[in-house]
């Protein structure tokens, strides 16, 4: 049961959205909007170049010690994982940089029409809103707490050790103290700037896959809900004591049934009151949203299909390389710690990308099922089988997040990338034996 207490207000679900944008503008990878003052979009410049300026300076030192010990397994392999997650997360946040100017149009077409779903009367669906929104927070919470304790261990553990958090080849004696700071200062700059920008880019990309399902899912209930009853005028008070009922910690206690949306819901303003109540026209404000879902998805496939392609080749680099060198060097406590926490890094940053992309295949792909269960063959309008068959039609074509236009973000595409780091692995044991 859902325990009622007047007057809980309702979260915003962009909250989480916001401060994600706000870190990415600070960090310089966002650019501030024209109303900004001069000050900030002095210091997102500033921050922009001095980033760049380290974060590539970082990289030239890594491939330096790199090429220097490649006779040195250990260290080579050690130096070609850093070299590999810094191109991931560069990759990431060259696309938001280069994608900044059109990222607040990609964001409200994404999220202006869960503003209007929020106002729904329907139960089932503010369920699915908080749902939506733990998960969120989850989200947060945990990876904030991952950037602390791992940027954290980084930093104390090396200051402990009186060494530099990585092997480096400088152009200048790190054993003069002035010098051993700076480059320090370098080092730990690199890696907390890439833990937090690259975890937020993460963090925005897994919300705009989590709430374009919400709207999948929402329109196929309303395929289903075309034969229903006629869409209710939302009472604004009637809305604020719904979404004051809902406990965000109850919401797991709730069945699927009573998940389950039953009413005709609004995209946009223009629909709470505007929507016919015949089928025909209910049925076409379904393909009118169903075609800005397509252009949701193709927008989000034309900003992130690169960096998700670097993605899946680091993961798949970061896995294998990261195994290699717990099994054949399990006596270096170092490596074994700074390996594991590589290995399960990498791991779960895959593991969410493809179970996002899989939940958005499963709501694209149930779309044809909701259109042959809306009741079409109860209509009698003459352009009825047009309308059905321009709809499904539609629906035939994948809708789908891809990595580089090749792989598809799936559970499948997860399995056969682990498949792949074994394989690779096994070749590098067996050459090395």
């Amino acid at each position: 049961m859902i325990k009622i207490i007047n007057n809980t207000p309702f979260e915003s679900h962009r909250r989480f959205l916001d401060k994600s944008i706000a870190i990415l503008r600070f960090s310089g990878v966002l650019s501030y909007d024209t109303s900004t003052t001069g000050h900030l979009k002095i210091f997102t410049i500033f921050m922009r170049i001095l980033s760049n300026i380290i974060v590539i300076f970082y990289l030239l030192t890594m491939i330096a010690d790199a090429v220097a010990n490649y006779n040195d397994l250990l260290i080579f392999a050690s130096d070609s994982c850093f070299i590999v997650g810094w191109f991931v997360a560069y990759s990431k946040e060259a696309v938001f940089y280069l994608k900044r100017h059109g990222f607040s149009e990609f964001i409200d077409n994404t999220h202006h029409p869960v503003d209007v779903l929020r106002q729904s009367t329907d139960l089932g669906l503010l369920l699915d809103v908080k749902e939506c929104m733990l998960y969120e927070a989850i989200d947060y919470y945990l990876l904030s707490l991952f950037v602390i304790v791992l940027g954290s261990a980084i930093i104390i553990s090396s200051l402990i050790l009186g060494k530099l958090p990585n092997r480096a080849i400088f152009p200048f004696d790190t054993t003069i103290p002035f010098y051993y700071r700076l480059a320090f200062f370098i080092q730990t700059y690199n890696t907390v700037y890439h833990l937090v920008v690259l975890i937020t880019i993460d963090f925005i990309s897994w919300q705009l896959m989590r709430y374009t399902t919400l709207q999948l899912r929402v329109l196929s209930f309303n395929y289903i809900n075309c034969k229903g009853d006629s869409l209710r005028p939302v009472s604004p008070g009637l809305t604020r004591e719904y979404i004051g009922a809902l406990k965000i910690s109850s919401v797991f206690s709730i069945d699927d049934q009573r998940k389950e949306i039953c009413q005709f819901t609004a995209f946009e303003e223009s629909e709470m009151t505007n929507i016919s109540v015949t089928f025909t026209e209910r049925f076409k404000t379904c393909i009118k949203n169903h075609l800005r879902l397509i252009r949701v998805v193709k927008d989000f496939n034309d900003t992130f299909s690169y960096s998700l392609m670097v993605q899946l080749g680091g993961s798949l680099l970061v896995i294998c390389l990261n195994s290699y060198m717990l099994v054949m060097f399990p006596g270096d406590k170092d490596n074994f710690i700074r390996s594991t926490a590589y290995l399960v890094s990498g791991f779960t940053q895959l593991l969410y990308w493809c179970a996002f992309g899989t939940q958005l295949k499963f709501q694209a792909d149930f779309l044809m099922k909701s259109q042959w269960m809306s009741g079409w063959e109860n209509s009698y309008d003459r352009g009825i089988k047009n309308l059905i068959t321009t709809a499904m039609i539609k629906t035939m074509q994948p809708l789908e997040i891809r990595a580089g236009g090749l792989f598809v973000l799936r559970m499948e595409t997860f399995l056969s990338i682990l498949k792949s780091s074994y394989s690779v692995f096994v070749l590098l044991t067996t050459v090395t034996d």
